[in-house]
């Protein structure tokens, strides 16, 4: 028993180094979340002038959505080592796992659809040329800054081009209850213009969320399309066969067998087609799923656009995806069905190479001065080894996600008993119970010679 709690606690140390260790060689400013299940990482966005650190500090994505690093057991998924490398903090592309944007991930100032939507910038059509506008979750940018600007004479806004900051953009990070739980604060204005965004990422077992409070602070409305990127592979293995998404919408009114959807980037010379690489199929509830069967080399690109105008198409804004490790990641955001019409469902994308298979939900927010609106992202993170350990189903109440699960609250509490109570009695055995054997008498009551 002295020898068993040893081995423990030696593990035990062992691992507390290890993680300290791992944490002091990441050289970009972070805070690790856990939970008895999994960790994960969410990089911080700039605070001051005191910090050059910083995960990410471009012009396209929000800076407090850097969310990735997920450990479950000893499986990784929205790892950093298939995405970019290099890794430059300041190109636009350069996210990591939930990376969170504000727009339709197209050129232009404005995107497709009913009424006046921004592509997550305000004041951009009305500055001149090295005048300052504003992306909403990054900050105050300069028009015509960036390299793009220079050789095109539309004057768009180029969503993937890096920009100029105006000024440093400046986040907070706020008081938090619990140490799984980290809560960001970022503010920008610019004359009439102006929007606040707080964000809280928690983890506890193994759901994770991502609860976002956009503000409009200023003085006229805008509706901008919003949507993470889902920078996802498992164990940094290229995207291919065992990778899968289960896509959270139907489609009615489709004759044929196979899902409509479009590929605008094959027609514009930037992307392959999707079906050389996946198989996309629809059940006959008109759910659509999509395998990868076929890895996808360097500097392919895939994109499909559903919600095809020609279909009847029902979503939830939830999806699934599969990595090849087992893992399986599935994402939904209440407020769409919670919420009557702020937000819903804009567009549903989904977009691969090597290096990430992401979809892409995208949500579009109306927000008139003063006005608030909250929607939240919430992870579930499984694996089917859980079900199953090795063929003795017994023994899964020592899985993780089984400790999850509310039938095995008396297991959990008696393995609980018994190890406290182990532990005791090994600690007991080597410090304070030991005796001289030779002490003791044969025959009871006998005298015993001391010697």
């Amino acid at each position: 028993m002295a020898m068993a709690i040893y081995h423990l606690a030696a593990g035990i140390v062992l691992l507390f180094v290890a993680h300290h260790v791992s944490a002091a060689s990441e050289p970009y400013a972070n805070v690790t979340l856990h939970s008895p299940l999994m960790s994960a990482r969410v990089f911080l966005p700039y605070k001051d002038e005191s910090e050059d650190s910083q995960y990410y500090v471009g012009s396209r994505f929000e800076h407090g959505s850097m969310i990735g690093d997920v450990v479950y057991g000893h499986k990784t998924v929205y790892g950093r080592e298939m995405w970019r490398t290099p890794h430059d903090a300041s190109w636009p592309e350069s996210g990591v796992g939930l990376a969170s944007e504000f727009g339709c991930g197209d050129d232009g100032p404005t995107c497709a659809g009913k009424g006046d939507i921004t592509n997550g910038v305000l004041g951009y059509e009305s500055a001149k040329n090295g005048e300052p506008f504003l992306k909403i979750g990054v900050g105050a940018l300069i028009k015509g800054s960036c390299p793009d600007c220079l050789t095109d004479p539309t004057d768009d806004y180029k969503f993937n081009s890096p920009y100029k900051f105006y000024r440093q953009p400046k986040w907070s990070t706020l008081p938090s209850p619990s140490p799984n739980e980290v809560s960001f604060l970022h503010e920008e204005s610019l004359g009439d213009l102006g929007y606040r965004i707080q964000k809280t990422i928690r983890l506890e077992g193994n759901i994770m969320t991502v609860r976002t409070i956009l503000s409009n602070s200023g003085k006229k409305q805008f509706s901008t399309p919003w949507y993470s990127h889902h920078f996802f592979t498992g164990d940094n293995d290229p995207v291919g066969p065992g990778y899968g998404i289960d896509l959270g919408l139907s489609e009615y009114g489709v004759r044929a067998s196979a899902p409509l959807f479009d590929q605008p980037g094959i027609g514009l010379g930037w992307a392959e087609d999707l079906n050389t690489y996946a198989n996309v199929t629809m059940a006959r509830d008109g759910s659509i799923s999509m395998r990868m069967s076929k890895t996808i080399p360097e500097g392919v690109r895939l994109k499909a656009e559903f919600l095809d105008e020609q279909t009847i198409t029902l979503t939830d804004g939830s999806f699934t995806l599969h990595a090849p490790n087992g893992l399986s990641v599935e994402e939904r955001i209440p407020e769409l069905q919670s919420q009557s019409r702020n937000p819903f469902i804009y567009k549903y994308n989904v977009y691969a190479e090597r290096g990430t298979l992401s979809p892409e939900p995208m949500l579009l927010l109306y927000l008139q001065p003063a006005e608030t609106t909250v929607w939240t992202q919430h992870l579930k993170f499984t694996s089917p080894v859980d079900a199953r350990f090795l063929g003795a189903p017994f023994l899964s109440m020592y899985l993780p996600s089984d400790w999850q699960n509310p039938s095995f609250m008396y297991w959990r509490s008696a393995l609980a008993v018994a190890l406290c109570s182990a532990a005791f009695a090994g600690f007991y055995s080597m410090f304070i119970g030991t005796r001289r054997v030779d002490a003791y008498a044969p025959i009871p009551d006998a005298a015993v010679d001391v010697v």
